[in-house]
C-alpha cells in the first residue's frame, strides 16, 4: 500500500523518465525531490523513500509483512547508496515524541515498607509517653498507588508527576499492658492481668502527590527512575486493634476512633528504581498527631515498590 502511494505521487511530480535495463535488481525512479528504491532479495523487499533530505526506510520479511521502519532526517550527500542489513535494529527516531506516548512510570503500584515516626530526639520516645513506644518489627505499612497521570517536560526524560492512592499504616506499641484512650489530650489505661499480644494503631490514608521524575530510557524495562517531591495524604480510618488471652479465650477488640491522630499529613517523598523495582522514603513534614494533643512526632515509610 506504502509503495502503490509513493508511485502515485512520484508519477505526479516527474517531469522526465528512465528506462532501468530488464536484468537490473533494482528499480528506480528519480525526481530532484523524491527517491523510490525497491530491493528484490530473496525473502526481504526494502522500500527506501527521500523527500529532501528525510528519507523513509519500509524493511519487509517473509510474506510481504512490513518488520521494521526508519526515519532519518540526518542525510548527507553520500547516502544514496546504502546496504540495509535485515539484522540491523531499525526503530523509530527518539527523538519524535509522537513516535511513543508511553510515559515511564514512577508513582503507580504496590508498596510494602517499614513504619514509624521520628521524635526531636530522633527514635527514641521520652519516658512522660513510652507507651508510644513502637516495634519496629511489625510496625508495617503498605501502599496501593491506583491510579498516575505524568506531564511530559522534556521528552521522555523528565516529567511531572500526580496521581491517587491509598496508603495504610501500622503502629505496633511494644507496650503489653497500656491500651490507648481516645481523651483529649490521649493518654492510656493500664490492665496488668491481661497480656496483650497484639497492640496496634492502623490509620488508612487517601493520597496524591505532585512530584518532578528523570528517567534515562523510554522503555521502562531499561529505565533508571527517580523522583522527588511532595505528597498529601488525607485520613479516612482509624482504628486500634488488640488481641490477648485470658481465661482460656483469645480476644481480638477492634476500637474505631481518631486518637488524635492529624486528618491530614504532608510529606516529603522520593524514589529511585530500574525496571521494574522502586525503592522508597517518605519524611513528614507535620506531626503524626494533632498539635497540643500529645507528642509532637513525625511519621515516615520506606520499602520497596513494585510498579504496574
Amino acid at each position: 500500500m506504502l509503495f502503490i502511494c509513493l508511485i502515485g505521487i512520484n508519477v505526479h511530480g516527474q517531469t522526465d523518465s528512465t528506462n532501468t535495463p530488464s536484468d537490473t535488481s533494482i528499480a528506480q525512479t528519480d525526481t530532484s525531490d523524491i527517491e523510490v528504491i525497491i530491493s528484490t532479495e530473496e525473502n526481504e523487499d526494502s522500500t527506501v523513500v527521500r523527500i529532501g533530505n528525510y528519507k523513509i526506510i519500509v524493511l519487509n520479511g517473509e510474506d510481504n509483512q512490513p518488520k521494521r521502519i526508519v526515519i532519518d532526517g540526518e542525510l548527507g550527500d553520500d547516502d544514496d547508496d546504502m546496504d540495509y542489513d535485515d539484522d540491523e535494529d531499525y526503530d523509530y527516531d527518539d527523538d519524535d515524541d509522537d513516535c511513543d506516548d508511553d510515559n515511564v512510570s514512577h508513582w503507580a503500584g504496590v508498596r510494602i515498607g517499614v513504619n514509624g515516626y521520628l521524635h526531636n530526639d530522633g527514635l527514641f520516645i521520652p519516658s512522660s509517653h513510652d507507651f508510644l513506644e513502637l516495634d519496629y518489627g511489625r510496625s508495617i505499612s503498605w501502599d496501593l498507588n491506583l491510579f498516575e497521570k505524568d506531564f511530559r517536560l522534556y521528552k521522555q526524560h523528565v516529567e511531572l508527576v500526580t496521581g491517587l492512592g491509598m496508603h495504610f499504616a501500622s503502629y505496633e506499641f511494644k507496650t503489653k499492658y497500656q491500651t490507648l484512650s481516645n481523651t483529649d489530650p490521649l493518654s492510656t489505661t493500664v490492665d496488668s492481668t491481661r497480656i496483650l499480644n497484639k497492640n496496634r494503631l492502623k490509620a488508612t490514608y487517601l493520597t496524591a502527590p505532585l512530584m518532578l521524575g528523570f528517567s534515562t530510557h523510554k522503555d521502562e524495562d531499561k529505565a533508571f527512575r527517580l523522583a522527588m517531591g511532595g505528597q498529601v495524604s488525607w485520613r479516612i480510618g482509624s482504628k486500634l486493634k488488640q488481641q490477648y488471652n485470658q481465661g482460656g479465650q483469645t480476644y481480638k477488640p477492634k476500637v474505631k476512633s481518631d486518637y488524635d491522630l492529624n486528618p491530614f499529613l504532608f510529606h516529603a517523598v522520593a524514589s529511585v528504581g530500574y525496571g521494574p523495582i522502586n525503592i522508597y522514603a517518605n519524611y513528614g513534614l507535620n506531626s503524626l498527631f494533632e498539635p497540643n494533643k500529645t507528642l509532637n512526632v513525625a511519621p515516615f515509610d520506606l520499602g520497596v515498590q513494585l510498579m504496574f
